[in-house]
C-alpha cells in the first residue's frame, strides 16, 4: 500500500497535483491550489523545510473549496464571453465591417493577455493582425505589437521578432511614430530576453532617435512616458554591457524624467533598477537601502502590480546575499515566494528559487539543486519563455563548478546556450 499520503492531514501539494490530469482544462485548478496552499507548519524549521519549495507546501482544503465557486464561475463567464465573441467576429466578417471584426479581436486579446492567457491572446491578436494587413487598417500595427508581446510571453521569440519588426517597418511606412517607437521598444525587450544586450542597445537607440526626430511628432504626453522607460532601458543594456559610467548617465535620465511626470510607480521601478546597478559596481549594502525603500515606497501605492514588489524583493534578498547574510538573503526569498503565489504571480517563482538555490549553497547545503529542479517544472508547466530555463541551467553550473563537478558544468551551460542565446552573465531582471 503506498504510504505517500500517510499523513492525510497534510497533503503535500505535489502529492496531490502529480496525480491530476495533465490538461489545460484542469490549469484554473491547480493554479488555484498553489496560490492557496500553505507551508508545512510541521516542518517549517526542519532541514527539509528549509529546502521546501512551492510543491512541498500543503494542500489547503478549506481555501480551495472557499474560493471553487469564485474559479468555475470566471472560467464559465470567460468560455462564453469568447464564444460570444467570436459570434459577433464572424457576423462583423459576413457584413464585410472589417474596423469591427478587427476590434472585436484586439478586444478579446487585450482581456486574454490581462488573464494571463498568454497563447489564446496570441491567436485572437494574430488573427486581427492577419485581417488588419489584408484590409490595411491602421490598426494592423498595434495588433502586430499585441501579437508579438503574447508571442514573447509563451516563450516564442523568433515569431516575437517577425511581429515586431513587421509593425517596426509598417509604423514608418505610414509615419505612425508613437507606433514605430513602441515596436522597437519591444524588439528590444526580446533581444534582453536572449541577452543580446549590443542587438537590444541598438534597437532601443532606434526607438529614441525616432522619438527625437520629429518635435511634436510623438504627442508631448505619449512622448515623456516612452522616453523614461527608454532610458531605463538603456542603462540595462549597458549595465550589462559592463559600461557602469554610462549606464549611470541613462538612469540619470530616466531618474529626472520620471520625476517630472509625478508617476511614483515610474520612479519605483527606474529605483529598482539603480540599485541593480549598485549591485553591478559591487555596492550591495547601497542597492539594499535603496531596495528597502521601493518597498516601503510601494506600500503606499495601490495602482503598482505586486509582481513588482516581487521584483524587488528577489533583488534585495540578491542584495543580502552579497554582503554574505545568508539567513535575511533567505527571509527575503521566501517573502518573494509568498507574495507570487498569493498574487498568481507563478512566472516570477523561477527567479525566487535560483536565488535560494544560492542562498542555501551559501549556507553549505549540498541539495540547493531542488530549488533548480522546481524552477524548471514551473517554467515548462506555466509556458514561460525558454530563457528563463537558460538562466536556471547557467546558476546550476555554476553551482557545479563551485563543487569541482566541471563535466556536469559544462554540460549544463552547453544545454544552455542551445535554448537561447544568452551571453556570459545575462540575467536580466
Amino acid at each position: 500500500m503506498s504510504t505517500r499520503f500517510h499523513d492525510r492531514s497534510s497533503p503535500r501539494l505535489d502529492d496531490v497535483v502529480s496525480r491530476l490530469p495533465s490538461l489545460e482544462g484542469v490549469r484554473p485548478i491547480v493554479d488555484q491550489l498553489l496560490a492557496t496552499s500553505v507551508p508545512d507548519a510541521g516542518r517549517r524549521w526542519t532541514a527539509s523545510g528549509e529546502m521546501g519549495t512551492a510543491g512541498s507546501r500543503v494542500v489547503d482544503l478549506d481555501a480551495m473549496r472557499a474560493t471553487l465557486g469564485r474559479v468555475i464561475e470566471s472560467e464559465s463567464a470567460r468560455v462564453v464571453r469568447r464564444l460570444e465573441r467570436v459570434a459577433l467576429v464572424t457576423e462583423a466578417l459576413v457584413d464585410g465591417a472589417w474596423d469591427t471584426a478587427m476590434a472585436l479581436l484586439l478586444e478579446e486579446a487585450g482581456v486574454l493577455e490581462s488573464e494571463g492567457r498568454s497563447e489564446e491572446a496570441r491567436a485572437f491578436a494574430e488573427a486581427a493582425a492577419r485581417l488588419g494587413i489584408e484590409e490595411g487598417s491602421p490598426r494592423a500595427g498595434e495588433a502586430l505589437r499585441r501579437a508579438a508581446r503574447c508571442a514573447r510571453s509563451c516563450g516564442a521569440l523568433a515569431e516575437a521578432i517577425t511581429h515586431y519588426e513587421s509593425a517596426w517597418h509598417r509604423a514608418l511606412d505610414h509615419g505612425r511614430l508613437t507606433d514605430a517607437v513602441i515596436a522597437a521598444t519591444g524588439r528590444g525587450n526580446v533581444s534582453v530576453d536572449r541577452g543580446q544586450w549590443a542587438d537590444a542597445d541598438r534597437w532601443y537607440h532606434r526607438a529614441m532617435e525616432v522619438l527625437e526626430s520629429e518635435p511634436g511628432g510623438v504627442p508631448s504626453d505619449e512622448a515623456a512616458g516612452l522616453r523614461w522607460r527608454l532610458f531605463q532601458n538603456l542603462g540595462i543594456t549597458a549595465r550589462e554591457r559592463g559600461a557602469m559610467a554610462e549606464s549611470a548617465a541613462w538612469y540619470g535620465r530616466a531618474e529626472s524624467e520620471s520625476a517630472g511626470l509625478g508617476d511614483p510607480a515610474a520612479m519605483i521601478e527606474v529605483q529598482n533598477g539603480i540599485g541593480q546597478l549598485d549591485l553591478a559596481r559591487g555596492e550591495p549594502r547601497r542597492a539594499e537601502v535603496r531596495f528597502r525603500r521601493a518597498l516601503s515606497s510601494l506600500d503606499e501605492l495601490t495602482a503598482v502590480p505586486d509582481a513588482v514588489r516581487v521584483a524587488i524583493r528577489v533583488n534585495l534578498g540578491e542584495a543580502l546575499l552579497r554582503q554574505g547574510r545568508t539567513l535575511e538573503a533567505g527571509d527575503a526569498a521566501r517573502g518573494a515566494e509568498a507574495e507570487a503565489l498569493r498574487g498568481r504571480f507563478f512566472g516570477r517563482l523561477p527567479e525566487t528559487y535560483r536565488l535560494l538555490a544560492r542562498v542555501v549553497r551559501a549556507r553549505g547545503e549540498i541539495d540547493a539543486f531542488v530549488f533548480l529542479d522546481r524552477a524548471i517544472d514551473l517554467i515548462r508547466a506555466h509556458g514561460l519563455p525558454p530563457y528563463e530555463e537558460a538562466l536556471t541551467l547557467r546558476v546550476y553550473a555554476d553551482l557545479r563548478a563551485d563543487e569541482g563537478e566541471e563535466e556536469l558544468a559544462k554540460g549544463a551551460r552547453e544545454r544552455a546556450s542551445q535554448i537561447s542565446d544568452i551571453e556570459p552573465d545575462g540575467d536580466a531582471k
